[in-house]
């Protein structure tokens, strides 16, 4: 194999890779209403599904930092590749053996512990590669998530016809064209192992209190991001059940602002810094999520609220990542892939069941609230889930008269705006505390990035150029 690295191929195949890894989300986010109607889930069952899209990826990104350096990258591409032909099949499998909610939902789980292999890689790999402007090139390479998002989306609704496991299957292509381009191309040194910072080193970065702060805030940004994407198409479809539009145009849309905009991090960083841009983009999320659940069913309002949330959401995770990686690079890709795993365990296990069980409780509450006579025909006739609520039977709803299977649909509609109110505290805890780590590295002259020093220019000592 050839040892001189490839920067510019090992980046467009991360990029790639990162695009596979959003293709299986996207596909499964506009697959939601379809499985739950062939195999009758419940919101709350639906909100699992989703979340085991996000809940395996902390195991493997957090498992694979630990090891990474050791196995090699190329090992670590070549099970990820693995892996996401492998959640492929499970899921088409669905309705065919086993019970379809522990087919889909292993399936997805499958997807998850792929999709953290992958970032467990191309994380500390591309920064690495470009010392000099991580938290830019972070953006330019998480543009991938988005960009995959924007083609799975309108390929979903370009050959919605074709059946929906033949739309899963869709993920194996961009699998297939980053393994080409990655399996067999050098890698870099990380920049730890480069600067001779041993584990030990490694480690103690994970308790700085600076670190733990951000730990903390990944947890809402995660939660309003991809909890919040992995139930858009959901929460639309509802919403906009009297236009034309199809209600994955909505992520879709979100996604291509994110993709445009995730290449121009670089200039914005340099004049406000990374945590201003995110106070920024915290408080644009806020107002984004607040007019989209004011919007009511009008196509164009909801857009407009959709075109804030979007240019909010933008550079939440990879100018996170970015200033993880600025901050503590002798945590090497310990720190920047926790930052990450912390971020998908907390959309999978809190983001996606609470905000389906928060729907639940709202349709439950509207329904009684608005059409009582209906309630005992088309709920559970027992409540369950995080908040007791009880479950729209959709086959009940099918068989109602015109009329009100038009009340239902109100009701739904409002849950799901509310459950986009609810969320929008989120991103207004996270302005706050943006705001104050602004004011705290003020007080100690500004905003610095940390670099460390290889071995060569420490003469062989271990350590950092700061700690």
């Amino acid at each position: 194999m050839d040892n001189k690295i490839n920067k510019n191929r090992l980046f467009v195949g991360s990029i790639v890779a990162l695009v596979a890894t959003s293709f299986g989300f996207v596909i499964r986010a506009g697959l939601l209403g379809t499985w739950g109607d062939e195999f009758n889930l419940s919101q709350e069952q639906v909100g699992w599904i989703t979340g085991a899209g996000l809940l395996g990826f902390p195991l493997t990104i957090i498992l694979f930092s630990l090891i990474i350096d050791k196995i090699g990258y190329h090992t670590s591409i070549r099970i990820a590749c693995a892996g996401h032909i492998l959640s492929a099949l499970v899921t088409i499998c669905a309705g065919h053996i086993g019970d379809p909610f522990w087919v889909l939902y292993i399936g997805t789980f499958i997807l998850a512990l792929a999709n953290g292999i992958v970032e467990a890689v191309i994380n500390p790999a591309v920064a690495t590669l470009y010392p000099d402007s991580k938290t830019h090139h972070l953006n330019i390479l998480h543009a991938g998530w988005p960009g995959g998002l924007v083609l799975g989306g309108i390929l979903l609704i370009v050959v919605g016809d074709i059946g929906w496991r033949w739309q899963v299957a869709f993920v194996i292509l961009p699998t297939l064209v980053y393994g080409w381009m990655l399996v067999r191309e050098a890698w870099p040194v990380q920049e730890r192992v480069a600067a001779g910072v041993d584990y030990a080193g490694m480690l103690r970065t994970m308790y700085h209190p600076l670190f733990l702060i951000l730990l903390v805030i990944m947890v809402p940004l995660a939660i309003t991001e991809l909890g919040t994407d992995s139930w858009i198409t959901e929460l639309m479809t509802s919403v906009l059940s009297e236009t034309p539009v199809h209600p994955l145009w909505v992520l879709v849309y979100t996604s291509a602002i994110m993709f445009v905009l995730r290449f121009f991090a670089g200039p914005i960083v340099h004049r406000i810094n990374p945590l201003g841009l995110l106070a920024c983009s915290a408080a644009i999320a806020c107002i984004g999520l607040v007019l989209l659940s004011q919007a009511g069913s009008a196509m164009l309002a909801v857009f407009l609220a959709a075109t804030f949330y979007g240019l909010g959401k933008t550079f939440f995770w990879p100018t996170t990542l970015g200033v993880v990686s600025e901050q503590f690079p002798q945590g090497g890709a310990m720190t920047i892939n926790t930052i990450a795993g912390v971020g998908m365990l907390a959309a999978g296990l809190l983001g996606n069941p609470v905000i389906g069980s928060i729907q639940d409780r709202f349709i439950d509450d509207g329904m009684q609230a608005n059409a009582p006579e209906l309630v005992e025909e088309v709920l559970e006739a027992e409540g369950s889930g995080l908040l007791g609520a009880r479950t729209l039977n959709d086959d009940a709803v099918a068989l109602l008269s015109e009329e009100d299977r038009q009340r239902v649909v109100s009701v739904q509609s409002a849950s799901s705006q509310s459950a986009l109110r609810a969320v929008a505290w989120l991103p207004a805890f996270m302005f706050v505390c943006y705001v104050l780590l602004i004011f705290y590295f003020r007080s100690k002259g500004g905003y610095k990035v940390i670099e460390l020093k290889t071995e060569e220019q420490t003469g062989g000592l271990e350590g950092a150029a700061e700690f």
